[in-house]
């Protein structure tokens, strides 16, 4: 085992590292709408939407 940490050690630090942050953005940005990030952007989206519709005189959908 230790042999396993002196040779791969470097590399298991840097895989670990790797995938703590993929697994921090995907909680921070969530999927689809379930994160702060995902619900406000949509939110976003949608109030720029809905102005342009009003804008052009188009119903909101």
């Amino acid at each position: 085992m230790k042999e396993i940490f002196q040779e791969y050690g470097g590399i298991l630090i840097t895989v670990v590292a790797i995938l703590a942050v993929i697994l921090v953005i995907t909680a921070v940005v969530g999927t689809d709408t379930s994160g702060p990030i995902g619900s406000a952007f949509q939110t976003l989206v949608k109030n720029f939407i809905d102005q342009a519709n009003k804008n052009t005189g188009l119903p909101t959908p």
